[in-house]
C-alpha cells in the first residue's frame, strides 16, 4: 500500500547527501525535509500539508552509474497508525465472529455471528478504500516530492 521506487541519479554518491540539503535549504525549496547521511525525509510544505499528505522516505546508495536512490512514499505516522489499528480491529473481529458463529452452529442455534463477519470485512473494505482514495488525493504532493528529488540529484 505505500508506494516505493528504485532509480539511479547521475550525481556521485557522496554528493547526493550534500545536493539533497543545499536545495532544501534554498529560498525557494518547494518542500521541506532532513538529511541524516545517507537517508534523507522529504515533506510537502505545511501550508500544503492535508491529511492525506504524503512523505517521501530515501535511502540514498552508491551505484556504479552514481547514486541508487530508494524511495518509500508513505502517510505521516499518525495516518499509518490509524490504518494498521483499523485492520488490526477488523481482523480481532472477524476470529471472534467466525469462532463464535461455529460454536452457534455446533450448538445448533443460528448464527447470526456471521452478520459480525460481514460487518468485518465491509469494515476491512472501507479502510482500503479510504486508503486509495488518499493515495488518489496526494499522487499530486508525490509528484512534488519527486520531482524535487530528481532535480536535486540531476548533474548540473
Amino acid at each position: 500500500m505505500r508506494p516505493r521506487f528504485e532509480s539511479v541519479a547521475p550525481c556521485p554518491a557522496l554528493a547526493a547527501p550534500g545536493r539533497l540539503r543545499a536545495a532544501l535549504d534554498a529560498a525557494d525549496a518547494p518542500c521541506r525535509g532532513e538529511v541524516y547521511g545517507n537517508h534523507a525525509v522529504l515533506h510537502v510544505p505545511r501550508a500544503q500539508e492535508r491529511v492525506w499528505s504524503p512523505f517521501l522516505s530515501l535511502d540514498l546508495v552508491g551505484h556504479p552509474e552514481g547514486t541508487l536512490v530508494r524511495g518509500l512514499f508513505g502517510p505521516k505516522p499518525s495516518i499509518w497508525s490509524l490504518f494498521a489499528a483499523s485492520y488490526a480491529v477488523c481482523a480481532f473481529g472477524a476470529v471472534f465472529a467466525a469462532g463464535f458463529a461455529f460454536v452457534q452452529w455446533t450448538l445448533g442455534q443460528p448464527p447470526w455471528a456471521l452478520w459480525v463477519l460481514l460487518a468485518t470485512a465491509l469494515g476491512a473494505l472501507a479502510t482500503y478504500a479510504f486508503a486509495r482514495a488518499g493515495q488518489r488525493r496526494g499522487r499530486g504532493q508525490m509528484d512534488l516530492l519527486q520531482g524535487f528529488l530528481e532535480d536535486a540529484l540531476a548533474t548540473p
